[in-house]
């Protein structure tokens, strides 16, 4: 399996916590796409990207970044981690609006992460 890692930082301005996150990180903009900024390292740097998401608010239980897994196979992921007793929370599917489709699970400590297609680059 061949997976690469992301880390998503849930924020209600998300313009603001990418400019403060590309700052800090010496990192540069990938893009911005609808509720989504992603960020990169300086090229042939092997630190993960970040991907911060607009949200309407972050509820005080829930953590305000997670993994995303980026896999070939996102369907035989989730049933892989599935079995070694990850939890599926959600199926998100945002296809129709020009967007992509990921699972968030939780692990067996209620740690929340995404299963996500391996990005297009």
């Amino acid at each position: 399996m061949t997976a690469s890692i992301e880390i998503t930082i849930d924020a209600v301005d998300a313009e603001a916590a990418a400019t403060f996150w590309q700052t800090a990180l010496g990192y540069e903009l990938l893009y911005r796409r609808g509720p989504f900024v992603a960020l990169a390292p300086p090229a042939g740097d092997g630190r993960p990207r970040v991907l911060v998401q607009r949200v309407p608010a972050v509820p005080a239980a829930r953590t305000r970044a997670h993994m995303d897994l980026r896999v070939d196979d996102p369907d035989g992921e989730v049933a892989r981690l599935v079995g070694l007793g990850a939890a599926v929370v959600e199926e998100v599917d945002e296809t129709a609006g020009g967007g992509s489709r990921w699972t968030v699970l939780s692990d067996p400590q209620g740690t929340i992460f995404c299963v996500c297609p391996t990005r297009e680059e």
